[in-house]
């Protein structure tokens, strides 16, 4: 484990008492809420494809992460500044969608909330990949704020859903492929995360 600049070499800690991999959960935590609390009001079968997409996407991130883990890059001890900025960014989210909230009841679209929320979500994600040195909120953010804009614009409450339950989606696709290496340093550049591969699995 190194402080500072991602690390090139092998220093990724063990899967169990890797903190990203934890962390990783409460991603999926949040995208298994999106489907399950807004797909219901989706049409068809729009709820049910959502539903399954993000418990499929979240079991085979769950199966990288803990029983076939692959590597995920360095991994880089966040300061305390970092910290601070992470905690800074929860309450800001958690603001945000109070007061966002108020202003859409008072305005008497309160059923546009879903989308509010992904939106919200997504904005406090972009931080991160400062805050933790990982590339994947610099995607993961900007598609929820897209995916909650879109269902704001729109401005009707099944909107607002199915944008919410796109977010989820969304949120379990892209953690899938994060749990497979696919933003590790080094990946796209002619060097894969295979580095530490075995390191990860210890």
């Amino acid at each position: 484990m190194t402080t500072g600049a991602p690390s090139t070499g092998r220093d990724e800690p063990p899967a169990l008492a890797d903190p990203r991999r934890w962390g990783a959960l409460v991603g999926l935590v949040g995208a298994l809420t999106f489907a399950f609390s807004y797909s219901w009001a989706l049409p068809g079968t729009f709820g049910t494809v959502g539903r399954t997409a993000t418990v499929a996407c979240s079991a085979v991130t769950l199966w990288h992460l803990f029983v076939r883990p692959r590597p995920l890059g360095a991994y880089v001890v966040p300061s305390a500044g970092r910290i601070v900025v992470y905690l800074l960014c929860v309450a800001g989210e958690l603001a945000l969608i109070a007061v966002g909230s108020r202003m859409l009841d008072a305005a008497g679209a309160g059923d546009l909330r879903p989308a509010l929320i992904a939106a919200a979500v997504g904005l406090h994600f972009v931080p991160f990949a400062w805050a933790f040195h990982q590339r994947v909120f610099l995607l993961l953010g900007p598609v929820l704020v897209v995916l909650g804009g879109v269902g704001l614009v729109l401005g009707t409450g099944l909107a607002a859903s199915g944008t919410a339950v796109a977010a989820g989606v969304a949120m379990a696709v892209v953690l899938c492929a994060w749990s497979q290496g696919a933003f590790a340093p080094g990946r796209g550049r002619g060097r894969g995360p295979r580095a530490g591969g075995r390191a990860a699995g210890r």
